[in-house]
């Protein structure tokens, strides 16, 4: 029988990576990798590490957007802007 770190190890790695995994895949520090997160809510996903909402407190990096980050520098925008006055999605 296979022991659980065999298993794990052989598994895909997650779609969804915390913004502390994500920091040791670009290779930076974890503050500075919440301040990138950070950043990326705050601009509405012009700049910083792509990242989605999980619940009230927790931020999670989809995977296949990291990716493209590093293999193009090209930030992704996982989601249109809410215009505040109407609620309506905005295309930017």
């Amino acid at each position: 029988m296979s022991s659980l770190g065999e298993v794990a190890e052989s598994e895909e790695p997650p779609s969804l990576l915390t913004v502390t995994e994500a920091a040791r895949l670009l290779r930076i520090g974890r503050t500075l990798a919440y301040q990138l997160a950070t950043d990326y809510l705050r601009t509405g996903g012009t700049s910083g590490i792509p990242v989605i909402r999980v619940g009230r407190s927790s931020l999670r990096v989809p995977r296949w957007a990291l990716l493209e980050l590093v293999a193009t520098g090209r930030v992704v925008r996982l989601r249109d802007e809410i215009d505040a006055t109407s609620g309506a999605s905005v295309a930017g």
